[in-house]
């Protein structure tokens, strides 16, 4: 999917920064009192002995209380000189890069949720025409995953695949069917795949196409219409468009008729019996009020029904401009989410975030957040698009299993509290976004770890959880 290409305030930024400010200051001044009380018990035993008789007790300790002043006086030029070297406590040297551990494959089959987690899916891993000519011949997301290095030290880079899956290729049915049995083994629902569509031309609908036309393959799926122009975004060059989006009007019926015979698989996932389809990027479509009125006339017309659109919705975006028109909202994490204060500082790229703060942080956001559609909640792993870029890459540093859990408990206790038992629907980015270090696949370093971590949080599991050896198994 499209980069993150740029930083904004939003009025969460400006909310999160004056309550840290707050924070700051109640902390310094509890500080401060604390300090007192020590000085002011000190100066009272001293003074105790002060005004006793023994002036050969007494003469030394006056000394004692003079130094005790002067170093009162020196602490705080200290501070001011500490806080003048050190103003950022994001420095990156006090955190860890990347936080996690070795796990073996766990096999969640026998248990229950109340959850329908789906996944984002990347369809990038064959070779097609279009490929071979803008990125070279035999390109796919595996070849900027293999080039990859770190760019600074502890950078998880490169990421290899685990050699249960190795750099498979999404041409092969069977590679699709290895990966909804790992689905199915961690209480996943189903996959939500990305659709490139450009006025009637398609890119990498080849294995969308491998999965529909198996019909014994069980395992509910949607489209994600990823509604963007394709550009060399992966070098930087966002204004290199290879192939662009046009939204012309005459597209409204097209695409319906060109994404019927999905939505009319019986596979295809539904609320209240309407497929679910889901736009990236509504504001980069004009008139999107038209687009969506058009899209429901034509869907009728041409014999689906009613469907249920759902587009994208930034968590800290107050505004929900399309809410009017569409059926439901989803967010889109890491766009949307960080702030000023969650940057770490002292590494190449400016756009290097800490996870922990962001998690740790953000609890209160959906407290406050009020949708005026059903909204469905999404979150990210181990952010890390610089295998695709050279420079102004992002990365979510100080990952860790720990607060990937946390996280997920937030959105699955909102999705509970918010939504009724059959559409208790949420987003994992990604299954399989490898150049962009967030993936539930396994990998060769920390195997099954992320996928684990998922399963024990939506089935209610403490993330320390021994599950019984005789469950584990290898695919």
């Amino acid at each position: 999917m499209q980069d993150l290409n740029s930083y904004k305030n939003t009025k969460y930024d400006y909310r999160k920064e004056i309550l840290n400010l707050e924070k700051e200051i109640e902390r310094k001044e509890q500080e401060k009192e604390e300090q007192n009380i020590i000085i002011d018990r000190l100066r009272n035993e001293i003074n105790d002995i002060l005004n006793s008789k023994s002036w050969r007790i007494t003469k030394p300790l006056r000394s004692i209380s003079e130094k005790i002043s002067k170093k009162e006086e020196f602490d705080h030029n200290v501070n001011l000189e500490v806080e003048k070297i050190f103003p950022d406590n994001n420095l990156y040297k006090n955190f860890k890069a990347y936080n996690s551990v070795y796990q073996d494959n766990i096999d969640f089959s026998d248990k229950k949720t109340d959850l329908k987690v789906i996944a984002f899916y990347l369809p990038q891993y064959h070779t097609f025409k279009e490929n071979d000519e803008w990125w070279g011949k035999g390109f796919t997301e595996w070849t900027n995953t293999k080039k990859s290095k770190p760019r600074f030290e502890g950078h998880y880079q490169p990421r290899v695949p685990h050699k249960d899956i190795g750099y498979y290729k999404l041409d092969n049915i069977n590679t699709i069917k290895k990966q909804i049995q790992l689905a199915k083994q961690h209480g996943i629902y189903g996959f939500c795949f990305y659709y490139y569509w450009f006025s009637g031309k398609r890119l990498m609908e080849k294995p969308i196409d491998l999965f529909l036309n198996d019909k014994k393959i069980d395992f509910p799926f949607c489209l994600c219409w990823a509604n963007e122009n394709w550009t060399r975004t992966w070098d930087g060059l966002e204004n290199d468009i290879l192939i662009k989006q046009n939204y012309a009007k005459q597209d409204y019926k097209k695409f319906i008729k060109d994404i019927k015979k999905y939505v009319e698989d019986k596979r295809y996932i539904r609320v209240d019996n309407k497929p679910m389809i889901m736009v990236y990027n509504p504001k980069e479509i004009p008139n999107f009020d038209e687009q969506v009125k058009e899209w429901r006339k034509y869907a009728i017309e041409e014999g689906i029904g009613e469907i249920y659109i759902c587009s994208k919705c930034d968590l800290a975006d107050d505004n929900h401009e399309f809410a009017d028109y569409v059926d439901a909202e989803f967010d889109f994490p890491p766009q949307g989410i960080g702030h000023k204060e969650t940057l770490i500082t002292g590494l190449p790229s400016p756009k290097i975030f800490n996870y922990k703060k962001i998690v740790d942080d953000i609890e209160h956001l959906y407290k406050e957040h009020f949708p005026t559609r059903p909204f469905y909640y999404s979150c990210t792993m181990g952010w890390d698009n610089s295998a695709r870029r050279d420079d102004n890459y992002t990365v979510y540093y100080n990952y860790s299993l720990e607060s990937f859990y946390k996280w997920l408990r937030i959105i699955i206790k909102e999705t509970r509290r918010r939504n009724s038992s059959d559409k208790r629907f949420m987003f994992i980015n990604a299954w399989n976004e490898w150049a962009e270090g967030t993936y539930l696949e396994p990998d060769e370093k920390y195997g099954y770890s992320n996928i684990n971590t998922l399963s024990k949080a939506i089935f209610d599991l403490p993330i320390d959880e021994k599950i019984n050896k005789k469950e584990k198994k290898q695919l």
